[in-house]
Parts: structure tokens; sequence; C-alpha cells
């Protein structure tokens, strides 16, 4: 078992792909902050799809500071995971026959600690269809990670001293954010909104 791993990690071109990948996800974070989750995730593109509706000020109101910072605890274990004991592999992708027969082969060999983890992802992606993109706000450790990069970027859309603190733009926004805030992802949908033009694109001073 253990030489047929080492045989799929040498051919599985996400081995090879990974790192050019992450680079080139934080060095644009350098420049735009978050705008990878904003323009370019799958899986902000499936939340996007998936989204009804909703009040997006529930979560906030009552759980909101709970669940934004719950994406840190799990940053800090996807970092001790693929870090600290070098990305282990509870589940191989089989490829074998049809997309699904595929998936069901995985499922079928994989260890319960993927099975539980892959449930818990799929869940919390679905979720986005009542709460709007709860994956991506409160679980998801890149954007984790990209908040504590957009703090630091070159440029961002920011509120200038003219804001009159009205909430339109965090209304408008799929995020449920203000500009420059935590979760933003600087797509630049609250511009439009703000009846005081008090959103700007650039280097925030």
């Amino acid at each position: 078992r253990r030489r047929n791993l080492q045989v799929y990690q040498t051919l599985c071109p996400g081995r090879s792909l990974w790192l050019p990948v992450w680079i080139g996800i934080f060095g644009t974070a350098v420049f735009f902050g978050r705008a990878f989750c904003g323009y370019v995730c799958p899986v902000g593109t499936v939340a996007d799809l998936l989204a009804l509706p909703s009040p997006k000020g529930v979560l906030k109101k009552f759980m909101g500071f709970t669940l934004t910072y719950a994406k840190y605890i799990v940053l800090a274990a996807a970092v001790i995971l693929v870090f600290g004991m070098n990305n282990p592999r509870w589940a191989i992708p089989i490829r074998t026959g049809d997309f699904f027969n595929s998936v069901k082969l995985t499922f079928e060999h994989a260890n319960n600690l993927w099975i539980a983890r892959t449930v818990l992802v799929l869940a919390a992606i679905g979720l986005g269809i009542v709460v709007s993109k709860f994956w991506c706000r409160y679980r998801c450790p890149t954007g984790g990670m990209l908040d504590i990069a957009n703090t630091l970027s070159m440029f961002k859309y920011f509120k200038t001293p003219e804001c009159n603190d009205c909430a339109k733009c965090e209304k408008a926004c799929n995020m449920a954010t203000r500009p420059a805030e935590i979760n933003c992802t600087n797509c630049g949908d609250c511009r439009d909104v703000c009846p005081v033009d008090a959103i700007k694109f650039g280097m925030e001073k």
C-alpha cells in the first residue's frame, strides 16, 4: 500500500502543479489581496450559482464573529497537515471508467477521516444555498490566508472619509462585508451602490 501511494504521489499531476498554483495565488495577493476569491476561485463560482436571496445580516448579527474567525482554525489545521504532517493522503483518487464511478470507488476505498472531512466541506458549500457563500466566508482556509494578505495588498477597494456608514455596500455584497474589511474580495460590486461615492480603488493612503 505504501509503495502504491509513493507511485501515485510521483505520477499525480497535482503534486507538480500545487506549488506554481500557490505561488500564482499569493503573487496576485500581494497586489490585489483576496481578488482570487472574487474572480477566479471555482468554489466561489459554484457558491455564486447556488446562492439564493437570503437575510445576510442574520448570521452576522447573532453568530457572525464566531463563524468568521472559525476559518482561521481551519487554516491552522491545514498548515499543520501540509507542513507538519507532509500532507498525508487519506484517499487516493481512483480514475477508472466514468466520472461518477470513479468518485464512488474513491469513497469506497477512502479513510473514514477523509470521508468525514469531505462531507463537512460539501455540507458547508451546500449551506451557501441559504446563507450567501457560507464556505467562503466562514470555513475556507485559503480565504483566511488571503484575508491576511488583503490587509497588506497594494491595490484594493477602500472607503474614504466621505463614507456616511449607510451600509448599502454591505447589503449589496454577497460576502456581507464592506470594502477593505474581513472577507472583502475586491470584486467592486459595492462601488456603484454607494450614494456618496465614498468607495475608491487604488493604493489606500
